[in-house]
């Protein structure tokens, strides 16, 4: 199984559905999202994507309360608030334990725990992948285009292996 993992949308719809279009290309149905939608309309092209949608907060999703409220409208989509990793918030994909957070820090803490496969986070807008024993944490980089080229990763469970794709 593979899965897309996305951050820092920050309201770019063009690019948005650029990756939306190189998952459905691979046959990929779930996508982690390491926070920055933005806007609530970002919200509403992941619904109508059809993917299966996990979620984070960022720095600025000022807008949480619509952004959750457009949410609500798509059961595949499921925002977890500030992480995913807890006791009451875990995701697990194919057998893969992930954690998932906007910024580096929580995810260099969450990483030492142990408890996940795989760390994810965003907030940086730059690509990163380091190996902490025999888990990964991984910044896919930004959907933007803000500050380098647009960029998603893709995780393959089979393999516990991943790739950044530029699109």
């Amino acid at each position: 199984m593979e899965f897309g993992i996305i951050s820092d949308i920050h309201d770019n719809l063009t690019n948005l559905k650029k990756a939306i279009t190189t998952l459905k290309e691979r046959n990929i149905n779930d996508l982690i999202i390491c926070g920055d939608f933005c806007s609530p309309f970002v919200v509403s092209e992941l619904g109508n994507s059809g993917l299966n949608v996990y979620a984070v907060f960022g720095n600025n999703d000022g807008d949480r309360f619509n952004i959750s409220k457009v949410a609500a409208n798509f059961p595949q989509i499921k925002i977890y608030g500030e992480y995913i990793g807890d006791l009451d918030s875990q995701l697990v994909l194919d057998g893969i334990k992930i954690g998932v957070t906007h910024y580096p820090f929580y995810a260099h803490t969450m990483i030492k725990t142990g408890w996940f496969d795989c760390v994810f986070f965003g907030h940086t807008h730059q690509y990163h992948k380091q190996k902490f024993g025999s888990s990964l944490l991984m910044n896919p980089g930004e959907i933007a285009g803000l500050f380098g080229p647009a960029s998603i990763a893709i995780y393959n469970t089979q393999e516990q292996g991943s790739e950044q794709i530029f699109i």
